[in-house]
């Protein structure tokens, strides 16, 4: 007799790309969209559609250039937005506090000091 509990323990993990990007965009947008309109960078009658892009390129370009600080990789990703903004209607200017927002979380989604050459907590 096969142990169905034992099967299940073990079994891969059965979520597709599709299912961690979505998750992914779940947690940004639960981080993010509430404070959208008190953020200093927002622009008046833009909505989270332009500025979802932004915080996912953040979170993304952090991971590419991990143990890089933001303001060492920011002219490259000034370059990379124009084909990483998929339909937001931000320029880079506009976007640029949205990116480094995302860049400053850490995996786990908690804020990390991004001056620090190895991020940590922020303190005070």
């Amino acid at each position: 007799m096969t142990n169905d509990l034992n099967i299940s323990a073990n079994a891969p993990d059965q979520r597709t790309p599709a299912d961690a990007a979505a998750e992914g965009q779940d947690a940004l947008e639960a981080q993010f969209k509430a404070s959208l309109p008190q953020a200093p960078y927002y622009s008046a009658g833009r909505h989270w559609n332009d500025y979802a892009p932004a915080y996912r390129f953040g979170r993304d370009s952090r991971q590419r250039h991990a143990g890089s600080r933001f303001d060492e990789v920011e002219r490259q990703l000034e370059k990379e937005w124009k084909g990483a903004r998929d339909t937001s209607r931000l320029g880079w200017i506009e976007a640029r506090g949205a990116v480094e927002d995302a860049w400053s979380l850490s995996p786990d989604g908690s804020d990390v000091d991004v001056g620090l050459d190895s991020p940590g907590p922020k303190v005070g």
